[in-house]
């Protein structure tokens, strides 16, 4: 079993290489890593990195084909993270971009406690697969979720300074937002809040700094983007097509009713609320509902699909998984705006593995979920 359990990690670990290798030798320009790298560019010269103009400039400048030009829509605080790519050339911030992909997913992977022997499969879960090839920031989303989940119990200041890498794509996630302030307020605990203002606020203070026109550049860019009219592969955005593909608010209400679900789901938890376990359907449901998002970002999913396959408790649950991995990363290499009923098929096969049980599972080496005398 030792021997199939090497040789299948090997192999792995050889398509792994291969598949950064062929993002590595492909153009700067083709993926959303050039977005990244003109914003961190224009910000490190105390530039507009919201600027059409001066963003496709530089992108055009590295082979860019479109007339229109591919801008960073996360807030001024993401800046953070891409300011020291624009500190070299393109072709050197995708290697760095690339490798701290990877990193932030095997520190995840470690925070987290799954074992080693499955650490290797975890890069072929659809939505890594996905991160690597868009070269998107969705790694980042991982690993903030990770430490919120290893930490907000010993260390919630820290937790909640960790929660910081979720507000770079701040859309995905509303349902969590809730039902975290709702705890927080329940339980008069504010650290983890704290932590996460003061990230905020030192991050948001620092690119001030540097750009202080910055958030006046943000806001006239989001006034006047899109979005509405963006394809996205979600069930929301084929929820409003289908019905009246101008009514913005038809994306919006899938969230709305999740909201008032994540609100009636703590509430009947709140006393006995533990996030390592009652928090995975929550970040199912969140992801599965927002309006705004794409296929890579499900990777932060990846704690609930490790604590279904660590419950174990239906028949075939491992196979199925496989079957709608494998089924996802078809439709992935085909066309990837086909892929908005991915999150249900996450959804509905994580209830389907957890049965009765508990999401806190085996898989991950979390402490588990405190005694009632700890919560009452």
């Amino acid at each position: 079993m030792d021997s199939v359990l090497r040789k299948l990690s090997i192999s792995i670990i050889i398509l792994l290489e291969f598949a950064i290798i062929a993002s590595i030798g492909s153009r700067v320009s083709s993926n959303d890593y050039i977005e990244y790298w003109s914003a961190g560019r224009l910000f490190d010269l105390g530039a507009n990195p919201y600027s059409g103009a001066s963003i496709l400039a530089l992108e055009k400048s590295h082979g860019f084909l479109p007339d229109a030009p591919l801008i960073m829509l996360n807030p001024p605080w993401a800046l953070l993270l891409v300011a020291p790519l624009g500190l070299c050339p393109s072709w050197i911030g995708l290697l760095a971009w690339i490798a701290l992909g990877a990193g932030c997913i095997m520190i995840s992977l470690a925070v987290l406690g799954i074992s080693p022997h499955y650490r290797a499969v975890a890069f072929l879960f659809t939505p890594v697969i996905a991160g690597f090839s868009m070269e998107q920031s969705s790694p980042f989303l991982l690993l903030g979720f990770s430490l919120f989940l290893r930490l907000y119990r010993s260390r919630p200041f820290a937790a909640g300074a960790a929660l910081f890498l979720l507000t770079i794509k701040p859309h995905l996630f509303l349902v969590f937002w809730i039902i975290l302030l709702g705890d927080c307020i329940f339980r008069k605990s504010f650290s983890i809040l704290a932590g996460l203002g003061a990230a905020l606020a030192t991050v948001s203070g620092f690119v001030t700094l540097i750009v202080p026109h910055i958030w006046r550049d943000y806001v006239a860019l989001i006034r006047g983007s899109s979005l509405e009219q963006t394809n996205f592969p979600t069930l929301p955005t084929l929820f409003r097509s289908l019905i009246d593909v101008k009514a913005v608010w038809l994306a919006l209400l899938p969230s709305l009713l999740a909201i008032l679900w994540g609100i009636c789901y703590y509430w009947t938890r709140r006393r006995h609320w533990d996030w390592r376990s009652h928090g995975m359907p929550v970040m199912l449901v969140t992801v599965l509902t927002s309006p705004y998002g794409w296929v890579s970002d499900e990777v932060v999913l990846l704690p609930a699909v490790a604590s279904g396959v660590g419950a174990f408790s239906r028949r075939f649950s491992m196979e199925i998984l496989i079957a709608v991995n494998f089924g996802a990363l078809i439709f992935f290499c085909i066309n990837s705006r086909i892929l908005a009923w991915l999150p249900l098929a996450w959804l509905a096969w994580y209830l389907y593995a957890v049965g009765t049980k508990s999401g806190s599972s085996s898989m991950m080496g979390l402490p588990g979920p405190p005694t009632t005398r700890d919560t009452a």
